[in-house]
């Protein structure tokens, strides 16, 4: 007969939760400027118990000099630019919404992205034999090539995109027999689906040669001995004399791995480029640094009718509520710009000598546990304060991030910054025919004082984009 037994434990387990509000805070400070304007927006918008002081003193932008609102449209004032009404252009003749005009104007639905190749889309006329689902689809594959010109998404991706999307009736066959419209555009090599691709269609452009033929062979069966520079064993698999394989190398290398670079438009290119910076860090002629939270977001307060008592039990349940989840918000946005204010002046302190030049040599190494001996923060914290920052300063817009690097020697004194600045300088003053490896690297770094390791330099190397030494000979 078997016998049973029971018995009692007690174990201790540590754990670590976080309550709503603190979930809240950490996702609002590591909202970029941007992104935290527009949440402060959206929650003046939801809590009718939220108000933006000094708000309605903005009323006094929309008036005129004697004091009097504006009541010209946008359309209105558009139009007063031009001399007469002759000299109107169409287009300014009908309001953006007029339902007239709209059934004149139907411009196609196109991914975000086609504002940036403009071109394309005008090219699409020279081919008569399209169909018009044909150039919907030719100008939605435009709209989604990327910023160097290919298409990194599959047709039927495009072709399901049309039509859940944009409600077009548009087969997988439309899209592919647009998309090989679009590969006939200039310039050559957009609507490649990847750099191979790419160069293959400028080869195919190219009048035919014996140099041609032999880059288009190179491309085709032995694109990866030309990416890792294998070119002797390139020569002694091809059937082509020794000069035209030459011939054929320079050829390729003389084309274009970026050709929708060409097509992106000023305007384009700086919006891809704005950043609305987080701080603004000012200096005075004695050394002073000052900094500044940059927000546009406005100084937030608790409505006043918020503050009077409900008609009833219901309506001061509602009040109750919408007042206390103000205050929280508020409270919230006070401790954000606080919490900033202090990581960005720890990082001041840290660093006096590069806020004075504002020089990447004379950045000393810090890391985030710096900043927490500071400021007392935890570490949570300052990584979610500085991700996705930036600092402007009399040298430019700096991102904080960038600002942060470890130590690469003993005493500590030695930045990863000042070691890339070396390996770069050294990289890019190299004999081309004979490059240096990682080795040559690390002596020639100790010849001026630096002790780093090779690993070190390849490390470094690595990470700011160079090749090693066989790949970058020419």
């Amino acid at each position: 007969m078997s016998k049973s037994s029971q018995s009692i434990s007690q174990e201790q387990q540590l754990g670590l939760r976080l309550n709503p509000q603190q979930v809240r805070f950490g996702r609002l400070l590591e909202m970029s400027a941007p992104e935290y304007e527009e949440e402060v927006a959206r929650a003046l918008d939801e809590n009718p118990a939220l108000e933006a002081v000094g708000a309605a003193d903005d009323a006094q932008l929309h008036k005129d000099d004697e004091g009097r609102d504006f009541t010209e449209s946008a359309e209105e004032l558009q139009r007063a630019d031009y001399g007469s009404d002759e000299e109107v252009p169409y287009y300014r003749q009908f309001p953006v919404n007029d339902i007239a005009f709209s059934a004149r104007y139907e411009p196609a639905a196109t991914d975000s992205g086609s504002a940036a190749f403009p071109p394309l889309e005008s090219q699409l006329v020279q081919f008569d034999g399209m169909t018009p689902a044909e150039r919907e689809a030719a100008t939605y594959v435009i709209g989604n090539l990327d910023s160097n010109g290919y298409l990194t998404r599959s047709i039927e991706a495009i072709a399901d995109d049309m039509a859940m999307g944009a409600g077009l009736d548009v087969s997988v066959r439309d899209v592919e027999h647009a998309w090989n419209y679009v590969r006939r555009l200039d310039p050559a090599g957009v609507g490649a689906v990847d750099l191979r691709d790419c160069l293959s269609l400028q080869i195919d452009r190219l009048m035919p040669s014996g140099t041609t033929m032999c880059a288009a062979e190179i491309l085709r069966d032995y694109f990866d001995l030309f990416a890792k520079k294998h070119f002797d064993k390139i020569k002694e698999a091809m059937d082509y004399p020794e000069p035209i394989v030459d011939d054929a190398v320079r050829l390729i290398r003389s084309l274009n791995p970026k050709p929708g670079a060409q097509l992106e438009t000023s305007g384009a290119d700086d919006r891809m480029r704005h950043i609305t910076p987080d701080f603004i860090i000012e200096t005075d002629g004695a050394g002073n640094v000052s900094v500044a939270l940059a927000g546009r977001v406005p100084e937030l307060a608790i409505e006043e009718t918020f503050a009077l008592p409900g008609a009833n039990e219901e309506a001061e349940t509602f009040l109750r509520e919408r007042r206390e989840s103000a205050r929280e918000f508020i409270s919230m946005n006070q401790r954000r710009a606080s919490t900033l204010m202090a990581v960005m002046e720890a990082i001041v302190r840290l660093q006096p000598a590069y806020f004075r030049s504002f020089d990447r040599q004379d950045l000393r190494p810090m890391v985030l546990r710096d900043i927490r001996e500071a400021t007392g923060l935890d570490l949570s914290v300052i990584s979610r304060a500085t991700a996705s920052k930036y600092a402007m300063t009399p040298a430019g817009m700096v991102s904080l991030k960038s600002l942060f690097s470890e130590s690469v020697s003993d005493s500590g004194d030695l930045s990863s910054h000042t070691v890339e600045s070396r390996i770069r300088k050294l990289i890019s003053g190299e004999d081309k025919s004979r490059p240096m490896s990682d080795e040559e690297i690390a002596v020639a770094l100790q010849d001026d004082g630096l002790n780093v390791a090779r690993r070190t330099v390849a490390k470094y190397r690595e990470r700011m984009g160079f090749p090693v030494a066989r790949l970058r000979k020419e």
